[in-house]
């Protein structure tokens, strides 16, 4: 049996039921309680004889590990089982926490980010054992709980050694089929701005914080590297929010404001910190107010070479099932891989079903024929790479 009638036996009935039994189940973060996803992946997965094990971050997260094989190494294959919030439930087709199935797609949260991408790859590895694929390597499926708030959960694992051994990490997240190799860091900033207190009908006597806050934020944009990266561009930010003032008739005193950097890999991160400290002292000798700031959440941007043989395989394979060109993608947005990778250098890809657009939306929904085709993408190109018969 050849590599493509191998992973033409995938399992997508069990994908789509780990999916719709996934999303059933509450992990909206916060407080992104996932103990039961934990909890049921690895009884499902103990039928199939895999090793499982719980790592608790506290009582309602919790990671888990999957893993079967004898060998020195791991193939590492990861997904998050919390989802961010639903909001607005009247908002939604279809019920946001119940998998329904409509015209090939399965609609809920989570369905494309990414508990349908946990259930893919939970998809490959029954398959990789069932077809008794002999490898050099253990395959290891890792959960992490936490990823759209702070990645604890995958901090978590990192700090375990869960990589130590690892030779590549392949994380399902949405990229409709694409090959992502590289991605954006989130630097989160919240720049202060202190000014004086006045009367509203006399401004002139007070400092408006807010209106300091407002030039600050033409210069913000100002000190962004010109540097670019051949797949994800420049670095971008976007000022998320801004709060300051009590009342209409009161000169702002205090303002700040909330800036979201998204670095590209060639950007020192303590140097562009630097720029901006360099910044603030700037802006308080050129304006009456004070500007200081902290960095509120920071991972690092990644990429990955293309030449590494998983990256070619993977390229190959969605080549070849998704009809995508063999040519990787950049991701704008941040994956665990930043908080399992370094400081390791460790070729990785990001490749799942379902569109980016989706993410975070309401009524989201993921193509069943995708989630099938994501698994046999990754499965084929892990044969390839690492399966000793071919």
């Amino acid at each position: 049996m050849n590599v493509a009638e191998i992973v033409d036996q995938i399992d997508s009935e069990l994908i789509i039921r780990l999916t719709k039994k996934l999303v059933s189940m509450d992990s909206q973060n916060p407080p992104g309680k996932c103990n039961h996803h934990a909890k049921f992946l690895a009884e499902e997965c103990k039928k199939f004889g895999f090793e499982t094990k719980i790592y608790p971050l506290d009582d309602n997260r919790h990671n888990i590990t999957v893993s079967f094989g004898e060998g020195e190494r791991d193939i590492v294959l990861s997904g998050h089982l919390d989802t961010v919030p639903i909001g607005d439930s009247s908002n939604w087709k279809y019920p946001p926490l119940k998998a329904t199935e409509e015209n090939g797609r399965l609609y809920g949260r989570g369905t494309v980010d990414m508990l349908g991408g946990v259930a893919t790859l939970i998809g490959v590895m029954e398959l990789l054992h069932r077809m008794d694929i002999k490898f050099n390597h253990r395959i290891v499926f890792v959960g992490t709980a936490d990823e759209e708030v702070g990645m604890l959960g995958a901090f978590h694992l990192q700090e375990k050694g869960i990589m130590d051994a690892a030779d590549c990490l392949i994380i399902t997240e949405a990229t409709a089929l694409k090959i992502g190799i590289a991605e954006k860091g989130p630097y989160w900033i919240r720049l202060y701005v202190k000014g004086k207190s006045a009367h509203g009908s006399m401004p002139d006597v007070g400092i408006n914080a807010i209106e300091g806050a407002c030039i600050a934020i033409k210069y913000l944009k100002e000190i962004i590297p010109v540097v670019e990266h051949d797949l994800l561009g420049r670095t971008t930010v976007n000022i998320g929010s801004i709060k300051g003032g009590e009342k209409i008739n009161i000169v702002a005193d205090e303002c700040y404001i909330d800036c979201d950097f998204r670095l590209i890999p060639s950007v020192n991160r303590k140097e562009f910190d630097l720029e901006i400290e360099k910044l603030m002292v700037r802006l308080s000798e050129e304006y009456p107010c004070t500007y200081f700031h902290e960095v509120l959440h920071a991972v690092p941007a990644l990429s990955t070479k293309p030449d590494n043989l998983i990256i070619q395989n993977l390229l190959k394979w969605s080549n070849k099932i998704a009809k995508h060109p063999p040519e990787p993608i950049g991701l704008a947005y941040a994956t665990d891989a930043a908080a399992l990778i370094p400081p390791r250098d460790i070729p990785f890809a990001i490749i799942g079903g379902g569109s980016p657009s989706l993410l975070h939306q309401d009524n989201e929904y993921v193509e069943i024929a995708e989630l099938i085709a994501a698994a046999k993408i990754i499965a084929g190109a892990i044969i390839d790479t690492y399966g000793k018969e071919k």
